[in-house]
């Protein structure tokens, strides 16, 4: 599975390691996980602004009404949403940047793809956003796209790095030639100087990290920098006689998230062909070298580290739905969630479902966990908290976010016949709570599958 989109307080928690503060509420916050903001449309990466106050929240959208013979719909749904002080009681919320492509294949634009990932530049008012460049052919345009905001508040939209034609000119991994751009990473060498860095683009469909360098002399005020493109970090890919992917072969990395920490280090995670326990995070220093891992996870979507802790979302965890836990299972839980729009159409005056509040009970059946270890605990103890459906993470020091509902349109997904989760709450933010994570164990790879 190379494409993702188509297809839940008392007790104190006490780790091997000391207890990191964004675990629990601070004072005067009631228990539970907080809504931050709601009403969004398929949210996929968090980043925080340059001066690591507000919180960019990627919207991949709903698809829109012009329609390929396919069943693929697409439309200017895609959107960056800024959250500007997201621990307050009452935060800010606006979009910066929206009117980008969307596609979405199945009704009520469930799990829909399009802007996947979004990060500020040393460039201010500059956003760079991983997603589809609209003048290209419908999921064969792979881009990483520049969005500047002007002081008229107007917000102009080019694409960059065609990251589709480095596919289609590199192929690292040597299967399939497919971009999926999910998640970039800005990297500012000189945080306060001049315009130097760079952007590292976890890309799920080219099973790679690409890195973009950028040449700021050549940058105008009409026009973006020129650019290299290099195979930062890459896994590889079974393949059959035709390049695509083998599903009887391991399962494959398949690159979703990536988070920095405060010495430069890059930690990427990966969907691991959403088989159980075949999912990890990798951790790099700025060159691409390898430095640690971890593995057991199932289906990662989301990493975020505070000091020595690392937050990882599993968007299926700790089992995905629809794979029951054995090997060789042909549906994937992310289609079935795409096909239960089908539901949508038979519901009521398309009877939308209310987004989902923490504070009562996710139904049971609806998947995902974020789970926390201590890097250093040499024992590997990791705890974990239910959250449905999450994709990526982002802590300031003092709370973890998460986007919930990841593959939910604003108004959730009602509850069918073909929707093995039940009715799933809109996509929205929140804050969570670690205050009754329970300890999870690392789940057993289950072997070549899907």
């Amino acid at each position: 599975m190379r494409r993702l989109g188509t297809g839940a307080l008392a007790a104190a928690v006490v780790l091997s390691a000391a207890l990191p503060p964004a675990v629990a509420h601070g004072r005067g916050e009631a228990p539970g996980h907080r809504v931050v903001v709601d009403g969004l449309d398929n949210p996929r990466q968090l980043n925080w602004t340059n001066d690591g106050a507000d919180l960019l929240v990627a919207e991949a959208g709903r698809g829109g009404p012009e329609c390929s013979p396919d069943g693929a719909c697409a439309g200017p749904s895609g959107a960056v949403t800024l959250v500007e002080r997201p621990g307050s009681r009452s935060p800010e919320v606006s979009t910066p940047v929206e009117g980008l492509l969307s596609i979405a294949t199945a009704p009520g634009g469930v799990a829909a793809v399009g802007v996947n990932g979004v990060d500020t530049t040393d460039v201010p008012g500059q956003y760079l956003v991983a997603g589809y460049d609209a003048a290209g052919p419908p999921m064969a345009n792979g881009s990483l796209l520049v969005a500047v905001q002007e002081a008229s508040d107007v917000t102009s939209v080019l694409a960059w790095a065609d990251l589709q034609a480095a596919e289609e000119e590199l192929n690292p991994d040597g299967a399939q030639v497919h971009s999926n751009p999910y998640a970039v990473l800005y990297v500012d060498e000189d945080p306060g100087g001049a315009p130097d860095g760079y952007a590292l683009v976890a890309d799920a469909g080219a099973n790679t990290v690409w890195k973009v360098v950028p040449d700021f002399a050549t940058q105008t005020e009409e026009q973006a920098p020129e650019h290299e493109i290099t195979a930062w970090a890459t896994w590889p890919t079974t393949a059959l006689p035709d390049g695509t992917d083998d599903p009887a072969g391991p399962a494959e990395f398949v690159p979703t998230s990536l988070t920095s920490d405060g010495d430069g280090n890059v930690y990427v995670g990966g969907l691991g062909s959403e088989r159980p326990g075949a999912a990890s995070v990798v951790k790099f220093d700025a060159d691409g070298t390898e430095l640690d891992r971890w593995d057991g996870f199932t289906a990662v979507t989301g990493v975020a580290v505070d000091g020595e802790h690392l937050y990882v979302s599993e968007l299926f965890g700790p089992t995905p739905p629809a794979l029951g836990g054995e090997p060789g299972a042909e549906e994937s839980a992310a289609e079935d969630a795409a096909a239960s729009a089908d539901g949508a159409e038979e519901a009521a005056d398309g009877a939308a479902v209310e987004a989902a509040d923490p504070g009562a009970e996710e139904p049971a059946q609806v998947p995902g966990r974020v789970v926390v270890l201590h890097t250093g605990d040499p024992e590997g103890a990791r705890w974990g908290v239910d959250v449905p459906l999450p994709a990526d993470l982002a802590t300031d020091g003092r709370r973890v976010y998460a986007s919930v509902n990841s593959l939910a349109p604003a108004e959730g997904i009602p509850a069918g016949a073909q929707n093995p989760f039940g009715a799933v709450g809109g996509g929205a933010v929140w804050a969570l709570d670690f205050s009754q994570a329970r300890p999870v164990d690392p789940v057993a790879t289950a072997g070549p599958g899907r």
